[in-house]
Order: structure tokens, then sequence, then C-alpha cells
């Protein structure tokens, strides 16, 4: 526990250390193994300025910035250069593409409901993996929300106020924690590390801003 929480750190503070003399190299590294072409969408998008975040894999000790693709019906998908992508349900994660066998989709509907409302309380949350046989399997959890109090985040060179949200889920097999800091300006998660599934484990992503 303590080596996953290391690494999660770690990323996050190669992450907060970015700035615009790094950033065209951090966005160029690929997500996948062996991947290095850069896709042409993402290219474009990046180079007209299009939001970013930056995600940690701390499985495998890389990071990269990615863009804003699109946004529909409060959806938001992200793209590295490479292509892989990651699908946000304001913040919360909702699926991977790219990524190997990972998230193929889920109903985060009730963690949420209480993280953003940063309310404790107990949800339920349902998700779909792709398996290695391109077979897909739902699984159900049951899960705990709590608020672990005030954090203070560092976004470049921004110090935001955050609540630290945490949430405790269960299956009858696997159990995980996902944590969320919530700006308590506007209510956005600004930090967060999240569960995948068992193929890459957590994730961490952290906000960005467009170039200006």
């Amino acid at each position: 526990m303590i080596g996953r929480a290391t690494r999660f750190l770690a990323l996050v503070a190669l992450a907060a250390c970015s700035n615009a003399a790094n950033e065209d190299d951090v966005f160029v590294k690929a997500l996948n193994l062996g991947g290095d072409k850069v896709v042409p969408r993402a290219q474009a998008l990046y180079d007209a300025g299009a939001p970013r975040i930056v995600i940690g894999i701390p499985k495998t000790d890389r990071s990269a910035i990615m863009v804003l693709e699109a946004r529909r019906d409060g959806l938001e998908t992200w793209l590295s250069a490479d292509g892989a992508a990651v699908i946000l349900d304001r913040g919360l994660l909702r699926g991977t593409r790219g990524l190997g066998a990972g998230l193929l989709a889920s109903d985060v509907s009730q963690s949420a409901a209480l993280v953003l409302a940063g309310r404790e309380g107990r949800a339920t949350r349902f998700h779909t993996f792709l398996t290695g046989t391109d077979e897909t399997v739902t699984r159900t959890y049951e899960c705990r929300v709590e608020d672990r109090g005030a954090r203070t985040v560092e976004l470049g060179s921004r110090q935001v106020s955050t609540r630290l949200m945490a949430e405790s889920c269960n299956s009858t097999d696997q159990q995980f924690v996902n944590l969320y800091w919530v700006d308590d300006g506007d209510g956005r998660i600004v930090l967060s590390r999240q569960w995948t599934g068992d193929y890459l484990g957590d994730i961490s992503l952290r906000a960005g801003d467009s170039r200006s």
C-alpha cells in the first residue's frame, strides 16, 4: 500500500513540475508499450490549445498530457498523443480506450452525486470490462464515500483549496479506493486517483490549462 501511494505521489509531483518548456516533450510520449506514433487528431487539438489534463500510470511509471477531444451529454473524451483515451463524467472515470484490457464502460452516477456534493454515504457502481478474449463482463461494486478533510493542491503556479473525498469499493473478489480532490471554489475535481481494473490498476488525473 505504501509503495503504491509513493508511486502515485511521484507521478503527481512530476505532473506539477510540467511547464511550457517541457510540455511538448511530455505530450509526445506515448502511453502504450511500443507506441510512438502521434495521432494527427491529437496533435491538431494540442496545437490549437485544447484543454488538457495530465495522466499518470503508477503500474508502468509513465505519464503524459491528454487533450480534450469531445464534450457531449456531460461526458468528456481525452486523447493522448498516440490515440489512447479516457472518458470522464464530471471528473469521474467512465471508461478507457487503447490502454489494454481496460474499462469499457461504467455507471458512476451514485458516486458522482456524493463526491461532487462533498457528502458522505453509500453508492453502487457498475463496471463493464473488456477481457483479453474480447468478451465483456460486468461487475457490481458497493462503495462507501468519506470526507477526508481540507487539502491544498498545487496546479502549476497556483495553490488550490480542495476537499479530499475517498471512495472505498468492494465486490465479491475485488476492492479498490478512489481518491478525489474537489475544488472548494467551483466544485470541480482537479486531481484524482482512480481504479481502471486489474490489468492497468490505478491511474492519476490532474487538471491542466489551455495553452494561451
